[in-house]
């Protein structure tokens, strides 16, 4: 039983390491896959961690909300195991800065810490404008797994945290899942940002994602509304998994 923290990957490399992480792509039903890939994106290192550049966004779909929000998204080559009796622990120290976009509004530009059970869709993220900080609560619409009923997303705030950012500020996040209470519970730099209770499923299977995203819903007639010409950096180091 793994007891103590393990470093799955500090992104100090100045490149994305590809036996860590992979663009992440989803099968779309048709016999087509939709990639979660901006053609103009920018990897460098950055405060010795790793920085990821898209600006302007380009990337969109003009039905589906989940193809539309993630712009650049990478997931990790491996899941990582929920205990069932312990609190499974996932780790990383983020930043963000937007340019062009409302940093006020989460849903307009953000970089993402997002942890993604595609089993049970469910979905446990922080996120940060480099103004503002939130917390992604979600289970996805995956056909064969759940439905208009079972589906749902809440976007957090916690204005009354203490907790304050700024463009390119670092911060440790830091989400703990106990399963076998179905609790989930989110930290900023050590503080409580939000707590879900009665998690509908227990989670089993984690991939680890970061990334460039938007939020805002696709428009029933207009399409996809998310693009306007904003862009973002995000900066990610030492991604962390551990039992507690």
């Amino acid at each position: 039983m793994l007891t103590t923290e393990t470093l799955y990957d500090d992104m100090s490399k100045g490149r994305v390491d590809p036996s860590k992480w992979r663009i992440l792509s989803f099968p779309m039903g048709d016999g087509q896959t939709w990639t979660w890939e901006e053609p103009k994106a920018r990897i460098e290192s950055r405060v010795n961690g790793l920085a990821l550049t898209v600006d302007p966004f380009t990337r969109k779909h003009d039905q589906v909300h989940m193809f539309d929000d993630p712009k650049q998204l990478y997931g990790s080559t491996r899941t990582f195991s929920v205990s069932p009796d312990r609190v499974t622990v996932f780790e990383v120290e983020m930043g963000c800065e937007t340019y062009r976009s409302n940093a006020d509004d989460l849903r307009d530009a953000f970089a993402g810490f997002i942890l993604m059970d595609f089993s049970t869709g469910m979905i446990f993220d922080f996120i940060s404008t480099g103004q503002k900080i939130g917390a992604i609560y979600e289970r996805l619409l995956i056909p064969g797994v759940t439905d208009e009923k079972t589906a749902f997303t809440y976007l957090i705030e916690a204005p009354f945290s203490g907790i304050r950012t700024e463009p390119g500020k670092l911060h440790q996040y830091s989400i703990r899942i106990d399963a076998s209470k179905r609790r989930a519970e989110w930290f900023a730099d050590g503080k409580t940002f939000f707590k879900a209770e009665g998690v509908p499923v227990e989670p089993k299977e984690i991939m680890i994602g970061w990334g460039l995203f938007t939020l805002n819903p696709v428009d029933p007639v207009k399409g996809s509304v998310s693009i306007h010409g904003q862009g973002a950096t995000g900066v990610w180091k030492n991604f962390r998994y551990y039992f507690a």
